[in-house]
């Protein structure tokens, strides 16, 4: 089969088909992307912002710091998140409206606040203040779990850019702990369950054994973590950071893995401004639900998606994704070999 032009890939983490169609590329009339301002050319603390240091009646109230001991200053702040989508303030509740289910929107919200310097973004920080920001992630993961026993998934997120769905440039990721399991993140452990039952092996070890055998789509490793383009990745320049280590629960990572992690994250985001032009793009941390903290079969990992490309009819009919980009192009252009 020849996988330089038009063909079908499956993610089998997922199980979802993805098309690739390079020719697409080629099609005319793609919009200009909106973009903030260069992060770097941003003041290092601005008055109207709600992040910076100052300006602390401009958020609720900040319920976690990490502080820096020399000068009484911090690393990280979280706070509620101002405009939650959930919140724990009322008690779960379900109703029927006739035919239809309602529930309360019972669950977590909280934003983590990466650094006191508005002008820095993590391709512009230092390894330490990375770190500092996954022992963040998973100081209020734990604290999330002990806390509140109907929360039964969480989800760590960061956007960046305007497309991304970001408001606030100030350098942040936020947090939403929920008391359903999405179906996707149903699905996809369900899947995962089943590749066990017929291979004995977890899917995620299986894929990254595979690209550490065959080299064309990794573009970043360490003793800990491999980062590389899934092979049915659906958008182009995907890229999973994937631990070498089983393990399905993120906050399970120990202090090495942490560094090791930091250093992933600040290299591939730095390849995504240095050869992408700093694209907006989410990255989501993908752990498993309370429920199966202890299962042989699930992974986690971070997935970084850029948006680049923008979803058409088609793909928001069938929910099959057409990538216009090859795996294997891109992760030679952001390994730059």
């Amino acid at each position: 089969m020849n996988l330089s032009g038009n063909h079908l890939r499956k993610n089998i983490l997922t199980g979802q088909w993805v098309i690739y169609s390079p020719l697409r590329a080629q099609r005319p009339g793609r919009p200009e992307r909106q973009k903030f301002e260069a992060i770097e050319n941003l003041p290092q603390k601005d008055s109207l912002c709600p992040f910076c240091p100052g300006n602390e009646t401009m958020v609720p109230k900040i319920i976690f710091e990490l502080k820096q001991e020399q000068n009484n200053g911090w690393f990280t702040r979280v706070v509620p998140n101002k405009y939650p989508a959930l919140t724990t303030e009322e008690s779960i509740k379900g109703d029927s409206k006739n035919i239809y289910l309602t529930a309360t929107a019972f669950g977590r919200h909280e934003v983590i606040i990466e650094s006191p310097f508005h002008n820095q973004d993590i391709p512009q920080m230092s390894q330490e203040q990375v770190v500092n920001i996954l022992k963040t992630y998973k100081q209020r993961y734990r604290f999330l779990r002990s806390k509140f026993k109907d929360i039964m998934n969480i989800i760590i997120f960061r956007n960046h850019g305007p497309a991304s769905g970001t408001s606030l440039v100030h350098p942040h990721s936020q947090m939403i702990g929920t008391a359903i399991i999405p179906r996707y993140i149903h699905d996809r452990e369900t899947i995962a369950g089943t590749y066990f039952e017929k291979k004995g092996r977890c899917s995620l070890c299986d894929i990254i054994e595979f690209e550490m055998q065959v080299r064309e789509r990794d573009i970043f490793e360490n003793e800990s973590f491999l980062g590389f383009v899934p092979f049915a990745s659906e958008v182009p320049f995907e890229v999973w950071i994937a631990p070498k280590r089983h393990q399905a629960d993120f906050c399970e990572i120990d202090e090495h893995e942490e560094t090791d992690l930091s250093k992933a994250l600040s290299d591939i985001l730095s390849a995504y401004r240095d050869r992408l032009d700093n694209p907006d793009y989410n990255y989501i941390i993908h752990s498993c639900t309370r429920q199966n903290e202890m299962t042989p079969y699930l992974h986690w990992y971070v997935q970084i998606r850029p948006r680049i490309t923008t979803p058409a009819g088609f793909e928001i009919g069938s929910g099959v994704h057409i990538n216009v980009s090859l795996p294997e192009e891109d992760a030679r252009i952001l390994k730059n070999r």
